[in-house]
């Protein structure tokens, strides 16, 4: 689940049939939709049976049950287009702010190296970088799943500090000392506490004449790279917690739902109708009325029973899309990420250490 990557995927599948038949990773294979259709099912099979041993049902007009299934319909769209365009930039706002952390860290790098400081510095501050991304990654995704349950968060907090510092020794491990385990496991938001201690060993390094003073520009600068850093921990942070207000969620899903069933109605009485000519519960009267009660039954199959499952379908995206910590579907790729982000730093430092030039050294 951790190494899941929800954006790695051929982009010309999308262009082909074959897509239709593409069910893993996609919104069709998740249990609340099939819930749901089931309930739709079921509803107008019901209302079908009711239907038929009904002889006054063959008097209901086929054209206004129709209407009566789409008068929804066109205002849920609108509703589901603007949920899922907040929805894909909040999600897009989220992968932009994780980029940021780790562009700090690659920034932080490139400073450090072109001011000349000692190799152990530097490794001290990238260490530091990845600390932070490291459990920033995990302690966000650990708890994703495929159809998420209220169980799913009942950890209580040393529960999920120990299985964070558990994931951290599987997928990255000795990356952090155990005298900086053992003050960091203390505190729940360790991953940005981690640039406080980048933050105090920058001025410690800007009094001992490593890298220019705190009064000069490049020292503020340095600092800007820490704040960005935590600036961006704290945009995912709030991305996290800070969900849309529920009561326009409830209202959007509650009007998805009531279309769905006024649908079900509509299509299970057009079903219902159709049964009573096509096995002749009636006096022979409406036999020339089964192609257009036929042809009814086929729209209404695509209008009432079709489109609301795609609309139930939408709303499902929408709710995963806005959550990319919660749900495994929509999860932002942050372990491609993080491995990118070690192999730029790896290869800086062989750059580094091997130049034409004498390496450069600031002097106080």
């Amino acid at each position: 689940d951790i190494a899941w990557d929800s954006s790695q995927y051929d982009g010309e599948l999308l262009t082909s049939w074959k897509i239709l038949f593409f069910m893993a990773g996609g919104a069709f294979d998740n249990l609340s939709i099939l819930k749901c259709v089931m309930c739709s099912m079921i509803v107008s099979t019901m209302v079908a049976c009711l239907t038929y041993h009904k002889k006054e049902a063959l008097f209901i007009s086929p054209e206004k049950v129709e209407k009566l299934g789409t008068f929804l319909s066109v205002f849920v769209g609108m509703l589901l287009g603007f949920f899922l365009r907040s929805s894909m930039s909040r999600w897009h706002d989220c992968v932009k702010a994780y980029m940021d952390l780790l562009e700090a860290v690659r920034c932080m790098h490139m400073q450090m190296s072109a001011l000349g400081v000692d190799a152990d510095r530097i490794e001290l501050l990238n260490r530091y970088g990845l600390l932070s991304a490291w459990l920033l990654h995990l302690g966000l995704n650990s708890e994703s799943r495929k159809n998420p349950t209220r169980q799913d968060s009942l950890l209580s907090d040393a529960a999920q500090k120990e299985a964070l510092w558990s994931l951290l020794e599987k997928y990255r491990p000795r990356l952090a000392l155990p005298e900086e385990k053992e003050v960091l496991f203390q505190f729940n938001d360790c991953y940005s506490l981690l640039w406080t201690w980048a933050a105090s060993l920058i001025g410690r390094m800007a009094q001992d004449g490593e890298i220019p003073p705190m009064a000069s520009p490049t020292y503020g600068r340095i600092i800007n790279i820490i704040e960005v850093a935590y600036g961006s921990i704290r945009d995912v942070k709030i991305m996290r917690k800070v969900k849309a207000p529920f009561i326009y969620t409830h209202t959007l899903a509650c009007l998805v739902h009531f279309n769905t069933l006024i649908n079900s109605w509509s299509f299970g009485i057009i079903l219902g109708m159709t049964l009573q000519v096509a096995l002749g519960k009636h006096d022979g009267s409406l036999q020339e009325e089964f192609p257009h009660l036929v042809v009814s039954l086929f729209m209404q199959l695509c209008i009432s029973m079709v489109a609301p499952w795609m609309y139930l379908t939408v709303l499902e995206v929408c709710v995963c899309v806005s959550q990319p910590f919660t749900f495994l579907d929509t999860k932002i790729p942050g372990l491609h990420l993080i491995e990118n982000l070690e192999d730029d730093l790896a290869n800086a430092s062989v750059m580094v250490a091997n130049t034409k030039w004498m390496k450069p050294r600031f002097q106080k």
